[in-house]
């Protein structure tokens, strides 16, 4: 398992992946699922500046990496920044939530969440983040998913003559 989740933590592998997935829901998609991918890349740019620029300086708390723990298996180069919260379960976690709230049903919901929760995990086994510091950040993703949910909702969509989203009441 130590090579699957190597594997998943280190976003090289999956960057093509999500392009496509992006471009997919970008162009080939109606224009429920278009404005979710436009509306995705500055949830995650949010995401991640808010995680890497301004949590991590205001708790500047340190890495298990970078303590002096017995039996810490670390399997990735630990990196000179703080812990947390942890940016990938942030954006990970803003991501998922954002496309989940899109599926409309319910059953296939938590199947947009396997990816994002196994890279959350994989911070913790690959020894880089603490516990707390994935399920902070993934909290932190999620709530920023749901402001941009409501923001989504919220926007006056016949003012800017495009089609509201549905259930948007407008």
């Amino acid at each position: 398992m130590d090579a699957f989740f190597v594997f998943i933590t280190r976003d090289e592998g999956l960057r093509l992946p999500m392009v496509a997935l992006w471009l997919l829901l970008l162009a080939g998609c109606g224009p429920r699922w278009r404005r979710r991918a436009l509306w995705l890349v500055p949830l995650v740019a949010i995401s991640d500046s808010l995680t890497s620029h301004v949590l991590k300086e205001l708790f500047a708390r340190s890495r298990p990496c970078h303590e002096e723990l017995a039996g810490l298996r670390l399997l990735v180069d630990c990196g000179p920044g703080f812990s947390f919260p942890s940016t990938h379960a942030a954006n990970m976690g803003a991501a998922g939530v954002f496309l989940m709230r899109g599926v409309r049903r319910w059953r296939r919901r938590p199947a947009v969440l396997v990816l994002p929760v196994l890279v959350a995990y994989s911070r913790v086994h690959v020894g880089v983040h603490w516990p707390l510091d994935v399920l902070a950040g993934f909290a932190t993703g999620t709530l920023l998913a749901l402001a941009a949910e409501a923001g989504l909702r919220r926007l006056p969509w016949r003012r800017l003559r495009l089609t509201p989203p549905p259930g948007s009441g407008t």
